[in-house]
């Protein structure tokens, strides 16, 4: 690095080549950071008095209620999303005194909380607390808001009947802010809502009501934004929501399964990736109705492709049974998750047939790239959309052709998660990294049902570009014990300086030692008289 920052100093080398080294350096170097932890409320070091109790309700100082435990949700941690877009109101937010960059996280006790990732500056070691939460239950006489869903029954309740009443499905912050102040989740409680971000507080302002199961959302953030909503539901169609009207636009019919996984293109305001139970990813057309509106069908044995998605409405209507076909199956078993890649050249799936595809968005190809034997996707305590996190090309590993980039995946498995994250070269399948969660201990053998409230489970993935006050690059993992993980960029000199560090502080306990060694013989040796 040394060399790419005298070369840079003597203009021998462009800007993006520095760069671009940099960035590869930083991705690379992700690493777990146990220090940095997420707690929902303040930790109790004792078990409350009886003034803490609520009134009415059993005493609970000798029950299994833990104070000590660290957690963001207690019942797990399901989704989160952190703004892509935080340099446009660093200004406004100075201004208001609101936070610089937030990440939102929802859970499967119903709430919903905010987070300041610019508090904690460049400490390793550093605990968050929410700035802002929502929640169904209110625990009175206690300093956190949030009930344990399993001891719910012990306690007088006061309910927040504007909020979710069922574990979260899908998070996201509404792009079009100047500042970060609505958010969009859904629930299985078969809702939509729009909630507003307040300096304290978030409040529920808008409901969608869907009737029926929403397992993934997706709003386009193209300057040329129709403000409609795609929503994956349960009944084999995806929903568009009009924002300006508050309704319910029409629907979108190809799939013959739940709709698992939804995406809006980042580079035309009028497309949308789907990924359902159907093992098929297909892509709609908004500005079509009905069946009409599925253009592309992507077939896993397919590696040609056929036609630009981009091409005339009139050249894709003359060859819309070579463009669309029911038979056409994307994996061997259910699509959990469909992403797109920055600039819109490729288009990522998962399926439940530990499959990751890239197919080619200009033709629809399959470009065969194999991730490895390792991937893992099974899931049968519940559906819910498992997609692949592709590194943004703009403050990422970028290259100088389209398509390239890192993705990474999380290892989904019932009967054996082991904390598992993978990251991979997109454009051949090439492994960078095999991250691990610190303190997990592997199963040799399946024991008993499967769990989803173990530290193992990573329910989702969020990418934070820039890394704390601008250094390093940042990744946060949901896991099912209900904590929020973080993993950022060690290098070289960062772990030559900790063990610097290490290595002088044992050096001054070992001094210490000596010192008290000498003292302790000089007092016990023959002819030493205490006075």
């Amino acid at each position: 690095m040394n060399s790419y920052i005298l070369n840079r100093s003597q203009g021998s080398i462009h800007p993006f080549q520095f760069h671009f080294a940099q960035c590869t350096r930083l991705v690379h170097g992700l690493a777990a950071a146990p220090g940095i932890r997420f707690s929902a409320g303040k930790q109790h070091k004792s078990q409350p008095g009886a003034a803490d109790i609520a009134e009415g309700t059993p005493d609970i100082r000798h029950s299994d209620f833990d104070f000590e435990d660290i957690w963001a949700h207690k019942a797990g941690v399901n989704v989160l999303a952190i703004d892509q877009y935080e340099k446009r109101y660093t200004e406004k937010l100075q201004v208001a005194k609101r936070i610089n960059l937030s990440m939102v996280s929802g859970g499967a006790d119903t709430s919903i909380h905010l987070w300041d990732l610019e508090g904690r500056g460049t400490e390793l070691n550093y605990l968050h607390q929410p700035v802002a939460s929502v929640s169904k239950y209110v625990l009175p006489g206690f300093q956190t808001k949030l009930i344990d869903c399993h001891s719910r029954q012990l306690y007088k309740r006061q309910t927040n009947a504007s909020t979710h009443t069922h574990a979260l499905t899908s998070l996201s912050i509404y792009p079009f802010d100047p500042t970060p102040s609505t958010i969009l989740s859904t629930s299985h409680d078969a809702t939509l809502k729009l909630s507003s971000l307040g300096e304290s507080d978030i409040v529920p302002v808008h409901t969608f009501n869907l009737h029926s199961t929403p397992y993934s959302h997706s709003l386009s953030a193209h300057q040329a934004s129709h403000l409609l909503i795609a929503v994956g539901t349960s009944e084999n169609a995806i929903r568009l929501l009009d924002l300006r009207s508050g309704l319910s636009t029409h629907a979108l019919p190809a799939h013959t399964g739940a709709v698992i996984s939804v995406q809006w293109a980042p580079h035309n305001p009028h497309l949308i990736a789907s990924g359902s139970k159907d093992n098929r990813v297909i892509i709609f057309d908004v500005r079509r109705g009905g069946r009409n509106s599925a253009i592309a069908s992507f077939d896993m044995d397919d590696s040609m492709g056929i036609l630009s998605l981009e091409s005339p409405a009139s050249q894709q209507t003359s060859q819309s049974g070579k463009l669309f076909s029911t038979s056409s199956r994307a994996h061997n078993g259910t699509v959990t998750g469909v992403r797109w890649t920055s600039n819109g050249s490729h288009l990522l799936s998962a399926g439940q047939d530990s499959r990751i595809r890239v197919w080619d968005a200009s033709t629809g190809a399959n470009t065969l790239i194999h991730f490895g034997p390792r991937i893992r996707n099974s899931a049968s305590l519940h559906l819910a959309e498992r997609a692949p996190l592709v590194l943004p090309e703009n403050n990422s590993v970028v290259t100088l052709s389209q398509g390239h980039g890192a993705v990474l995946w999380p290892n989904y498995n019932d009967q054996d998660d082991r904390g598992e994250i993978f990251m991979f070269e997109i454009h051949d399948g090439t492994q960078i990294k095999h991250l691990r969660v610190p303190g997990l201990i592997s199963r040799e053998k399946p024991r008993g049902r499967p769990t989803a409230l173990s530290a193992a489970r990573i329910n989702a993935l969020a990418w934070r570009g820039n890394g704390a006050s601008g250094e390093g690059m940042e990744m946060f993992s949901a896991h099912g014990d209900g904590t929020i993980r973080s993993w950022t960029s060690r290098t070289e000199e960062d772990e030559e300086f900790e063990a610097e560090a290490v290595n002088n502080e044992q050096e001054e306990k070992k001094r210490k030692r000596d010192i008290l060694d000498e003292v302790y013989r000089g007092l016990m040796q023959p002819g030493v008289t205490f006075t």
